[in-house]
């Protein structure tokens, strides 16, 4: 009789129900992007037998982000740069050795958060025409870097790179050959994040270390102002 009542109790108290199990939000996938720099240094030189020069650098850069496979996303980035100084032997302006033109394509992998990425990847650097008084010669060159990209989804943010070039150098006999380290950080404003438009401002320095009797320590490096385009 007792277990008969106990039964009826038991069947009569309801079950427990288990808590809904809702499925985790996948957060939609970063999209491609396009970023186009352009940056205007103002650079003080030195090297060679002048310590004190003073020259310029017009950048232009185009980097295309996109999304390889689910887990690897890259980044291709293309510069041109245009380097020139001078200095006053005398008061006389005279062009100095560091003249030149500069493409180079830097390819990354993307680590870290896709809106906020790391990049380390590797590099190709085609320095042309260098001007050393004497000769003329094309410098040509792998390295690798890390960047770290501006957040363009808040009003301002921080940015850095730095590549290295351990052996950059051309195919003449009389030519120098470097080891070059390439750095800069900077910060990056969006005041409209509806806009595509940011504009940044940084410091850039580039530290050429001679590798050959035809080549001198050299360097330069400066604050510089740009503008981002975004999308």
């Amino acid at each position: 009789m007792i277990a008969l009542l106990l039964g009826a109790i038991f069947a009569a108290t309801p079950l427990p129900m288990p808590s809904p199990v809702y499925p985790v939000a996948t957060p939609p996938p970063e999209p491609n992007h396009v970023t186009i720099d352009v940056e205007q240094s103002f650079l003080r030189t030195s090297g060679y037998e002048w310590e004190q020069g003073r020259g310029t650098s017009t950048n232009v850069a185009l980097r295309y982000e996109f999304q390889a496979t689910p887990k690897a996303r890259f980044a291709n980035a293309l510069h041109w740069q245009r380097e020139s100084s001078t200095y006053l032997p005398g008061g006389f302006p005279k062009r100095w050795w560091f003249d030149y033109n500069e493409i180079d394509d830097q390819f990354d992998v993307e680590l870290g958060r896709p809106d906020l990425p790391l990049g380390v990847g590797v590099g190709y650097y085609d320095y042309s025409t260098v001007y050393d008084f004497t000769n003329t010669y094309n410098l040509r060159g792998f390295g690798v870097g890390i960047d770290r990209w501006a957040d363009y989804y808040t009003p301002r943010s921080f940015y850095y790179s730095a590549w290295y070039y351990p052996d950059i150098r051309g195919g003449q006999l009389e030519a120098g050959a470097y080891a070059i380290l390439r750095a800069e950080a900077g910060v990056n404003f969006r005041p409209n994040l509806t806009s595509p438009w940011n504009f940044r401002i940084g410091f850039m320095s580039d530290t050429w270390f001679a590798k050959n009797a035809f080549a001198t320590d050299s360097g330069f490096n400066g604050p510089y102002v740009g503008l981002s385009y975004w999308h």
